[in-house]
């Protein structure tokens, strides 16, 4: 396994980073999600300034392997809500994931937040449990029309 370096995301990551979502969604989450849900799911990159936003907001962080982008990862400045966390296709199980989880928890931990929350896919459930997280509950989402299915998640910090 190769090392992996985080640092923070920057405004020139956000159209590797769009790209990265959706290809994730598109190959990865399609075990577990129709191609209607992975389609409508994936579009939501379609709008650049959704990222930038993000990156400018959030604490968000960036996981690199062989110099090249892996996976990304993002929480809210207070530490209290995990909203992204995917890995490139190519990356999967090499602990990208759980290095990004685990610098998101120093980080929470860092703002005071006793738990930390995310809306966690059916596909990255038994990842988020491995990392203590539980199922606070079943929830149903409608992206573009499109209804899926999604946990919320809670662990302490």
């Amino acid at each position: 396994m190769s090392a992996i370096t985080l640092r923070p995301a920057a405004a020139a990551d956000a159209p590797e980073l769009e790209a990265l979502f959706r290809d994730t969604i598109l190959t990865v989450n399609r075990a577990d999600y129709n191609a209607a849900q992975v389609q409508a799911w994936a579009g939501r990159a379609a709008r650049p300034d959704v990222f930038q936003q993000r990156i400018e907001e959030q604490h968000f962080l960036v996981g690199e392997r062989h110099g090249a982008i892996a996976g990304f990862a993002s929480v809210t400045l207070d530490g209290t809500h995990i909203d992204l966390l995917y890995v490139h296709r190519n990356h999967q199980r090499c602990g990208v994931a759980a290095a990004l989880i685990a610098a998101l928890l120093v980080y929470a931990r860092s703002q005071g937040a006793a738990t930390v929350t995310s809306d966690v896919s059916i596909t990255a459930r038994p990842f988020f449990e491995k990392q203590g997280f539980r199922v606070l509950q079943e929830q149903t989402v409608a992206v573009s029309g499109v209804t899926l299915t999604n946990y919320k998640m809670i662990r302490r910090c």
